[in-house]
């Protein structure tokens, strides 16, 4: 049997396609299902489309109404606790009330389960739908595994407890720390992840995470409040190394990759002026020295194995020794090569420059030429550093066009656009260039990417 445990607030406009995607299952609803829906002192109609469906499946959904708020966590674990007088047998899974699932997954989650039967975590892919359509940044793990073993597959982290599915030692185990508004899902699973070594991976199965357009799910509510850059280190992180200390005798590789990915959010491009506008100057300092306990006991193999830009790679180091860390740059006779212990992260020839359309500015001496940016995360240009374009045999240089862009992360700049951006001439008659870079300290020109004319930008460059 697969109990489905559904925390509802509020929730009356997404609520009867979450609940129909779980009636319609390729699983038969009536032999195979029981859902729980575990209204939390909903004040809009979620409660009467409750009834409405516990009415027409008295058999397979249970209905309890809160008068009072308890929280996710808190309906969570009375979910868990009523499944656990159905025995060890039972599937228990997670659906949040504004989600919905494919249509076919509990028949290949039982499928799976007796296919693997040493096997008590799995989880199905994750699609965003609504505001955004995507595949979620971590279904990538689907394409490699069946099983991951964390002690081998470190680098493979699992964070969300909706379409994740658990039976006997894993269900027993499983138990949501109801002090916690956000992370609290990822702390649980992981807890039972350290504890059974091993978790399952469905490919082609998925569950599909609601994406408002008003951003008003927990995920971007937690965002943007300050307990997310405050008790969450210590609630969520510090939870989860204490528990593989206790359980591992150290905090193993599996959780130190899982923390630093998902520690790289805080120094996304598209969340710095949030933080900013959030956070005062002395709450942002005390943010990243609160990070940098964390990172002290995050090796730094651990954190070049992340898949993420240089500069955050930069952020995480420059915190954890509590100075300026930068990647050493190695040249060669045509390249230069940006590594960490000697470990190559990115080369300067894979990076390309941009162009743009003409400058319409009569009293510019730049009028009529194009625009080139090289706005690359691995290299600030310096003053005397240039462009080039080669067509032919034939050599144009590119003037400097001042911007006045800057990287930050968490407040701190970490890579100065001055330099880094161009007016060049280029002849109508030409179908085609390459762009070079001259590094004037090496005095050494470095091959870019070649445009050709039929992919010229002609969209306006973005502001600085």
């Amino acid at each position: 049997m697969i109990a489905v445990i559904m925390p509802i607030y509020n929730t009356e406009q997404y609520l009867r396609a979450a609940i129909d995607s779980i009636v319609n299952q390729t699983l038969p609803f009536r032999e195979n299902v029981r859902l729980l829906l575990l209204d939390d002192a909903s004040t809009d109609g979620s409660l009467a489309i409750c009834q409405e469906y516990q009415e027409a499946y008295p058999d397979n959904i249970i209905l309890k109404h809160f008068d009072q708020n308890q929280g996710v966590s808190a309906l969570r674990n009375y979910g868990v606790e009523q499944c656990r007088q159905w025995g060890d047998d039972v599937v228990v899974s997670f659906i949040d009330s504004d989600d919905r699932i494919g249509e076919d997954v509990f028949e290949r989650v039982t499928a799976y389960f007796d296919e693997h039967p040493d096997i008590h975590v799995a989880t199905v892919e994750i699609r965003v739908f609504d505001a955004v359509e995507k595949e979620h940044k971590t279904n990538w793990r689907f394409r490699d595994r069946e099983v991951v073993d964390i002690r081998k597959d470190y680098t493979y982290p699992h964070y969300y407890i909706g379409g994740t599915f658990l039976r006997g030692s894993a269900f027993r185990r499983i138990h949501f720390n109801e002090k916690m508004n956000f992370w609290e899902d990822a702390l649980a699973i992981n807890q039972v992840i350290l504890d059974e070594g091993r978790y399952g991976l469905l490919p082609g199965a998925y569950y599909y995470y609601r994406r408002r357009a008003d951003e008003s799910s927990l995920v971007d509510v937690a965002w943007r409040s300050k307990e997310r850059y405050t008790t969450f280190l210590k609630e969520g992180y510090g939870s989860l190394m204490r528990y593989s200390r206790r359980k591992k005798l150290r905090v193993i590789p599996y959780v130190q990759f899982l923390i630093v990915y998902h520690m790289r959010q805080f120094m996304f491009k598209d969340r710095q002026d949030m933080i900013q506008n959030l956070l005062t100057e002395q709450e942002l300092d005390d943010f990243c020295h609160a990070l940098h306990k964390i990172l002290k006991k995050i090796s730094v193999d651990i954190i070049l194995q992340m898949p993420t830009t240089l500069p955050i790679i930069d952020m995480m180091l420059s915190i954890r020794a509590d100075r300026p860390v930068r990647a050493d740059r190695v040249y060669t006779d045509s390249d230069c090569l940006f590594m960490y212990n000697r470990k190559l992260m990115a080369k300067m020839s894979e990076r390309r420059v941009n162009l743009y359309p003409k400058i319409d500015r009569p009293d510019s001496p730049f009028h009529g030429m194009w625009k080139a940016t090289f706005y690359t995360p691995i290299y600030a240009m310096k003053p005397d550093d240039g462009l080039f374009v080669e067509y032919h045999g034939q050599r144009i240089e590119a003037k400097e066009y001042r911007s006045r862009k800057n990287m930050y992360i968490l407040g701190r700049r970490v890579r100065c656009y001055y330099h880094a951006r161009f007016a060049i001439d280029l002849p109508d008659d030409w179908d085609r260039v390459r762009f070079y870079i001259h590094v004037a300290e090496r005095d050494v020109d470095i091959a870019l990417n070649e445009i050709v004319r039929e992919d010229w930008k002609y969209e306006e460059e973005p502001a600085d």
